[in-house]
């Protein structure tokens, strides 16, 4: 094995790793910013007594938008890892 293959390996180990740890990091960024969300709207609607109906509506709506927002960001993420490469 040459030194150039075993430096690449090693990157490669590297990079799997860090993909990981920010893989759960942003997994644990969602539950975190979702939860939050769900909190918010619960006490929103049990203290103003709006129909149950709207509470849903939001919360899905919510989560749906959350998710059209931030999905690029990974996309994008992807395609510059790809491009380094």
């Amino acid at each position: 094995m040459t030194t150039t293959s075993r430096r690449h390996d090693s990157t490669d180990g590297a990079r799997t790793y860090r993909t990981l740890v920010l893989g759960w990091i942003r997994l644990l960024a969602d539950l975190a910013i979702l939860t939050l969300w769900t909190v918010f709207l619960a006490l929103l609607f049990l203290e103003t007594a709006w129909p149950r109906w709207a509470f849903y509506a939001l919360l899905v709506g919510g989560a749906a938008g959350y998710v059209a927002i931030t999905a690029p960001w990974i996309r994008v993420g992807a395609v510059t890892r790809q491009a380094e490469e």
